[in-house]
């Protein structure tokens, strides 16, 4: 039972006093002749001590035969004691020998009533009502037994029956306990209201308006009226953990911001503080004191404080008892900040589908995003589209709401709507995600919600100018969401508006420093800031290429620094180049400085170099640039002087170049591009040689953990001078056509393991060489982790011909990208 049941031990204490007058009052003289002292016992159980008459009885059980009135003060006292047992094994001993007077009838049947022994309770009371029709103790246990009987209509017709005949707050308490036993709270609340306002000193009636407002969780007014209890009583202790829980509910609530939820959390966390500190060393409170540390989870979960809300649950758990499925849920939250989601989802099935497939009841909205995120976040794709089929074939797009001729939308069809993009961007299925989350958009053009998710889509696809229109089209309806900023800050950094994107950055963490998604777009942010070391370079296994020689090794290194003033970053950098060629070893060294530039569409790179090959030190200098017309077109380029792409066997004979290069790209989304180049360099020896190239990518397969992509490539050069000192074609061309398939090894969150396999066969002409074939297989792994390391290896095998000879060549090439 709810609170409510402190009415009938308050009725029962009222009934036990006038019993007890009774029992003063009426004792027969028969007694006072047996027992001189009898009546100072009886005096001592009435103040509380009852072992000596209890004792007495006991013994003089044995002595001789007790009266009827012995019998009836023995069941009334051991009433009193609760002691149920001892109750009904002297009424089972004494009920068919003697006829015990009411008072005795009333303890007996209070004590079935307690055993919840309805029926046999209800015959003792119903006899006593047979005896004395008007006796109001009897009468109140009567309609009582009958309300926890769950015999309702019986019950409520005559407690209202009695109600209206002898109107007053006792009556009208009565009611209010009727009502509660049949789950109708507010009208047991109307009912212990009314008692309240007729007797306002009447302490039944309070415990009883006392009850009904715990029992409809208006727990704060509930404990304002609990003045006159002592803080060691239990029922002051519930009424302090429902107002205590009612504030961590108040925390749950959507507020304008994070810092308004973090003010009720605090204050209900301060409060739990209290309350176990004043209860720890009582024994009689444990079980108050465990409450309070499950509901306090709550509060810890609200505040981020998610790694004590994990500690508390598991110190609950260790003690053994039960920990209730709310808390459960949100320990889950806890997990799935803490980036477990293993745990969050093993815990959200036990308690949605504790038996198997089918639900045990049915699932909020709120539970059901908890145990979808948690399927993703898990990588349990299978069980994520099985929840969010289940949502959809479930849901109609219209509802029929009772007592309404118009059919209401369906929210929960727009969560599963709303829930398959999520599944669909999760698996990599960008293009279903966008034609679903634009229909959704373009469909609900009031919900500013679905135009956030469609512009995340675009941004996830690489259109991030497409994402920022709409998100302007969104800012309309609330220009101050907090999702909607965090949108617009992820474009802003991709579109290079440093500004705006701290702007937004910074509002949004002022307004909720602490939220999870938040958390992520400033470390995302504080990963730009941080200064950046690249590497990359090659080295030779075994190789027969005359453009690189044998045992070669390349490295390129570069340091930036933090960005200065938004736009500006300055690096320095070191490259080396060494292989065996037949004249003789060539080593190229080469020592950078200059400054990167970027801004809105923009970027630029000015470098000025010492290069030593061999022929003393030499200053050259560089200049590259690209412009982004929009999402799909670039166009971008470079000039050297002492250009980085002659080749080292040139370098070794002392032949340098200087050059420049041009490209357009074409890029439609992750699964198509094409990029066209053309690059020009004159050589010191009088060589001009012209090279262009088409390159581009088709996706043929998408999985949630492959990809599969086609690699299309032509290439060409043509050269001035053919009697040079290293491989100089006087034209050729290469078709190659390849597959390029990625296999994700192992994804947690922003930390991925991937591994890669490609392959190519295409052909190969040169002037005055005819054609031959070009094979390529390479293999490789990469990492990413914490969005500050991204590195990798790629071992490569190709056969190609050279001169008309094919040659092998086998390498390891390796980047790594730092962030610190």
């Amino acid at each position: 039972m709810f609170s409510i049941r402190r009415h009938a031990n308050s009725i029962k204490n009222l009934k036990s006093g006038t019993c007890l007058f009774t029992v003063c009052v009426l004792a027969p003289v028969q007694a006072y002749a047996v027992a001189p002292d009898y009546d100072d016992l009886i005096m001592e159980a009435r103040a509380g001590n009852r072992a000596p008459l209890l004792d007495y009885l006991q013994a003089q059980e044995k002595q001789t035969t007790l009266t009827a009135n012995q019998v009836a003060d023995w069941l009334q006292i051991s009433g009193w004691a609760d002691n149920n047992e001892e109750t009904l094994k002297v009424w089972d001993r004494y009920h068919t020998q003697i006829a015990i007077p009411a008072r005795g009838q009333i303890a007996v049947a209070r004590a079935l009533r307690n055993e919840k022994k309805w029926n046999q309770s209800l015959v003792v009371w119903e006899n006593v009502l047979s005896e004395e029709p008007d006796n109001a103790d009897a009468r109140t246990g009567w309609i009582m037994t009958l309300a926890d009987s769950r015999r309702n209509e019986q019950a409520l017709t005559e407690a209202t029956n009695w109600a209206q005949r002898e109107p007053g707050p006792d009556r009208d308490a009565l009611v209010a306990y009727v009502y509660h036993a049949q789950g109708k709270n507010w009208d047991a609340m109307l009912a212990a209201s009314r008692a309240e306002t007729e007797d306002p000193k009447n302490k039944d009636s309070r415990s009883t308006l006392i009850d009904a407002l715990s029992a409809n969780r208006v727990s704060g007014p509930a404990l304002d009226l609990s003045e006159n209890l002592s803080d060691t009583d239990p029922m002051k202790r519930r009424l302090e953990l429902d107002a205590a829980a009612q504030t961590v509910r108040a925390a749950y609530t959507p507020t304008r911001n994070e810092e308004e939820r973090f003010i009720v959390a605090d204050k209900a966390l301060a409060r739990y503080d209290q309350l176990l500190a004043a209860w720890k060393n009582n024994p009689d409170a444990q079980a108050d004191v465990r409450r309070a540390r499950i509901d306090r989870i709550g509060a810890l979960v609200i505040r981020k404080r998610d790694a004590e809300a994990i500690a508390e649950y598991e110190s609950l758990e260790a003690d053994g008892g039960a920990v209730p499925s709310y808390a459960k849920r949100w320990v889950a939250t806890a997990w799935l900040n803490e980036e477990q989601p293993a745990k969050a989802e093993a815990m959200l099935m036990s308690i949605y589908y504790p038996n198997g497939p089918i639900a045990t009841t049915p699932l909020s909205s709120d539970d059901q995003q908890d145990l979808f995120f948690a399927h993703l976040d898990n990588e349990n794709f299978d069980a994520a589209k099985r929840q969010v089929d289940g949502i959809i074939k479930d849901s109609p797009y219209l509802r029929r709401v009772y007592g309404s001729p118009t059919p209401q939308p369906n929210d929960t069809w727009l969560l599963g709507q709303t829930l398959l993009t999520q599944y669909q961007v999760a698996t990599n299925d960008l293009s279903a995600a966008e034609k679903h989350s634009e229909r959704l958009a373009r469909t609900g053009s009031g919900n500013q919600g679905l135009r956030i998710t469609y512009a995340s889509v675009l941004e996830a696809r690489g259109l991030a100018r497409k994402a920022e229109q709409e998100l302007k089209l969104a800012e309309v309806i609330e220009p101050s969401n907090l999702e909607l900023e965090r949108q617009q800050a992820y474009v802003a950094l991709d579109l290079q508006e440093w500004k705006q994107a701290d702007e937004l950055t910074d509002d949004v963490i002022a307004r909720s420093p602490d939220d999870t998604d938040t958390l992520r777009l400033a470390r995302i942010r504080d990963v730009h800031k941080m200064s950046e070391l690249r590497l990359s370079g090659s080295q030779g296994i075994a190789s027969d290429s005359p453009i690189s020689g044998k045992h070669d090794f390349t490295l390129d290194s570069a340091i930036y620094s933090p960005p200065i003033n938004d736009n500006w970053r300055l690096f320095t950098g070191f490259n080396f180049a060494t292989g065996e060629f037949e004249e003789g070893k060539g080593i190229s060294r080469d020592l950078a400085a200059g400054a990167e530039w970027t801004s809105r569409n923009y970027w630029a790179e000015m470098e000025i170099s010492g290069h030593n090959y061999g022929d003393g030190q030499k200053i050259g200098g560089r200049l590259s640039a690209w412009h982004d017309f929009n999402d799909n077109w670039r166009i971008g380029g470079s000039a050297e002087r002492l250009s980085r792409s002659t080749p080292l066997r040139a370098l070794r004979n002392g032949v340098s170049a200087n050059g420049g290069d041009g490209y357009i790209r074409w890029y439609q989304n992750e699964r198509r591009e094409y990029q066209l180049s053309f690059a020009a360099s004159h050589f010191s020896d009088g060589n001009d040689r012209i090279e262009y190239g088409l390159s581009g990518k088709e996706r043929l397969l998408t999985a949630p953990r492959f990809t599969l992509d086609f690699t299309p490539g032509i290439f060409g050069s043509t050269n001035s001078e053919e009697n040079v000192p290293y491989y100089n074609p006087k034209r050729d061309l290469s078709v190659v056509p390849g597959l390029s398939a990625e296999h994700v090894l192992y994804r947690h969150y922003d930390t991925v393991w991937t591994q890669q396999i490609t392959g190519a066969v295409g052909s190969y002409w040169q002037k005055n060489q005819g054609s031959g074939a070009i094979t390529q297989l390479g293999y490789g792994q990469r990492i990413q982790w914490n969005n500050v390391v991204d590195g990798g290896v790629m071992l490569t095998w190709d056969k190609r011909p050279y001169d008309g000879k094919r040659e092998r060549n086998i390498s390891l090439a390796f980047d790594l990208n730092v962030r610190f």
